[in-house]
């Protein structure tokens, strides 16, 4: 069978994954964003067991959304039609400053994703750049959305956020813990119908086996060892036996049935974390040998 496989361009992928980690060890400090994501009930579309595009996949996908457009609706056009003017005499110069390419502009064709330029979209409205208007650029990313552009960018860019962030278990842990956080509040009477059957009782999701893709992602992330003794379970007749992934953030405290809230365990470590505390390590195997050998 052959292996999947992903592109990865990684434009401005460090980037958008260090916000990700400064908002999920700062919650305080971006709490109205979180709540936009999480509050009134948002939560609950998180809830359905292993889903491909997982809880931290929307997660990420928020994030990277307000980012990108954001960089291209806060910009403030009467500089660069400034910058256009006063360099009007040298079309070189304007052609390499490039003042009406937009930063969504820069992203998509970095990622080969065919749209109409923004000059090409005020052509179209018989409106010069000079004249344009922050409404226009406005209006400009919103026509981009309807096309299809812009969810095409950020699912790309989702993907590569989340290809480097998956390897960090204790960032997902902090994810995880966020929203159990807000199902372990739940009141039964304020879930809708379409949701309750997926909760065992207040504030618990029912217990769902890991099905075959999320085991095996898990287990090559965690290089088939166990994360908390460190044991070597590679050499299992059978790597895809149940009790070998645990959630992170366990049931019982709210945690989710979400591939990023799984993790490799011998199972004597998992009897062992049972529905204790929500536990991960920082230690991964080192497959680089470091230092001066040979």
């Amino acid at each position: 069978m052959e292996r999947p496989k992903i592109e990865i361009r990684f434009y401005e992928t460090y980037y958008l994954a260090n916000i990700v980690r400064n908002i999920l060890h700062d919650q305080f400090a971006f709490i109205r964003n979180l709540n936009e994501f999480y509050g009134d009930g948002a939560y609950l579309r998180l809830v359905t067991p292993y889903r491909r595009n997982s809880a931290f996949h929307a997660f990420i996908f928020h994030v990277t959304e307000e980012v990108i457009l954001d960089a291209t609706m806060d910009l403030e056009i009467e500089k660069r039609q400034e910058l256009a003017k006063n360099y009007s005499s040298l079309p070189a110069v304007v052609e390499h400053i490039r003042p009406s390419h937009l930063p969504i502009n820069e992203a998509l064709k970095f990622h080969a994703i065919p749209h109409p330029s923004f000059d090409d979209y005020l052509k179209k409205r018989k409106t010069a750049f000079a004249d344009a208007t922050q409404e226009d650029v406005h209006e400009y990313v919103m026509s981009l959305r309807d096309d299809g552009a812009v969810d095409e960018l950020l699912d790309r860019m989702v993907r590569e956020v989340f290809f480097v962030l998956f390897q960090n278990r204790g960032l997902l842990l902090l994810f995880n813990e966020m929203i159990a956080s807000q199902v372990e509040e739940a009141e039964p009477d304020e879930i809708e119908e379409e949701y309750r059957p997926l909760f065992a009782r207040k504030g618990v999701l029912r217990r769902v086996r890991p099905p075959k893709w999320v085991r095996r992602a898990v287990f090559y992330r965690d290089r088939g060892c166990c994360v908390l003794c460190h044991s070597d379970l590679s050499g299992l007749v059978s790597i895809w036996p149940a009790e070998n992934f645990d959630h992170i953030v366990p049931l019982e405290s709210g945690g989710l049935n979400d591939v990023s809230n799984i993790q490799l365990l011998c199972r004597r470590c998992n009897e062992r974390k049972a529905a204790g505390k929500a536990a991960t390590t920082d230690i991964y195997e080192a497959w680089y040998p470091e230092g001066n050998g040979h």
